[in-house]
C-alpha cells in the first residue's frame, strides 16, 4: 500500500501511524472536529480486543507493571477456589501463583527478565487507567506513551535496572531490554526506541478519552492524547491513510 491509498478507519491496520484525510459525514465532522480531531490529526488505532486494562502487580522480587497483552496471556492458580484464570481477571488484593503462558517462550522470558517464575506467588495491587507518558527521546523529541509501552521498556535508571513504567521523573534512563510480543516491539522501535536509547519521564497525564455509545466499538488514540472509543458506523465515515514509518535504525553504537 503507498501513502497515497485511502482507507477507512475501520478496515485500518493495528498499531500504525496513521493520518485522517476526511470526515465523510458532516454530524460526526462537527462533533469530532469539537474535540480537534479531524483532517491532518496523526492517530493509531488500537487493537479493540485488548480493551483490558493494564495492571500492577507484586512478586516475589517486588512490583512491576503489566501491559494489558501480557496480563491476558499470564494465567494464574488462585489462592482459595483454585481456580485458574488469565491474571486481567483478578481482582485487586487477590493472590495465586503464575501458572504457566498461553503465548510463546519469548514471552515467558519477558516474565522472568521481570522476576516472575512458574509457581511464584502473584498479588494484584490494582488496574491502571489509560495514562500518556510524556518522554523525551535522545535526538527525536517528545513522545507520548500510553501505560503498556512504558511498561515493555526495561532499562537502567541510575544503578537500578527499572521498567520505564517505574522510573522516576526527570531521571536519565538507557533501554536495555523491549518486552512483549514481535508487533509491539516493532511499534516501539518504529518510535526509535531499541536497547541503549536514552529516555527521561517528563510528566505522566490521565489521557483524555471520550467513549460514544455503540456496540461494535473502534479505539483511537490522537498524537496529542486524544483515546476515542467510537461506534462502527462512525469508523466507516472517517478516511485515512497509511503513514509509512519504517523502523528507525538503532543508535549509533548500539550492540
Amino acid at each position: 500500500m503507498t501513502t497515497e491509498q485511502l482507507l477507512s478507519l475501520d478496515q485500518a491496520p493495528f498499531d500504525q501511524p496513521l493520518e485522517v484525510q476526511a470526515i465523510l459525514a458532516e454530524p460526526w465532522r462537527q462533533q469530532l472536529g469539537k474535540m480537534g480531531f479531524g483532517r491532518g490529526c496523526r492517530i493509531v488505532r488500537l487493537d479493540e480486543t485488548l480493551q483490558a486494562q493494564t495492571v500492577r502487580v507484586r512478586g516475589k522480587n517486588g512490583e512491576v507493571v503489566l501491559s494489558a497483552g501480557m496480563g491476558l496471556q499470564t494465567i494464574v492458580h488462585l489462592d482459595g477456589d483454585g481456580r485458574r484464570i488469565p491474571l486481567i481477571d483478578m481482582e485487586p488484593g487477590q493472590t495465586g501463583h503464575l501458572e504457566g503462558t498461553t503465548a510463546s517462550a519469548d514471552f515467558a522470558t519477558a516474565l522472568e527478565q521481570l522476576g516472575f517464575h512458574e509457581n511464584d506467588p502473584i498479588r494484584l495491587i490494582r488496574k491502571l487507567p489509560p495514562m500518556d507518558y510524556l518522554t523525551l527521546l535522545e535526538g527525536q523529541g517528545l513522545l507520548r506513551l500510553s501505560e503498556g509501552d512504558a511498561a515493555r521498556i526495561l532499562g537502567r535508571s541510575g544503578s537500578h535496572i527499572r521498567q520505564f513504567s517505574l522510573t522516576a521523573a526527570e531521571c536519565d534512563f538507557t533501554v536495555v531490554q523491549l518486552l512483549g510480543c514481535l508487533r509491539a516491539i516493532e511499534r516501539l522501535q518504529r518510535l526509535g526506541i531499541w536497547p541503549d536509547t536514552r529516555l527521561r519521564l517528563l510528566e505522566v497525564r490521565s489521557k483524555r478519552i471520550c467513549r460514544f455509545s455503540g456496540d461494535q466499538q473502534l479505539m483511537v488514540t490522537s498524537q496529542d492524547g486524544l483515546h476515542l472509543h467510537l461506534p462502527l458506523e462512525a469508523g466507516k465515515q472517517i478516511l485515512v491513510r497509511h503513514l509509512t514509518r519504517p523502523l528507525l535504525p538503532r543508535p549509533s553504537g548500539s550492540a
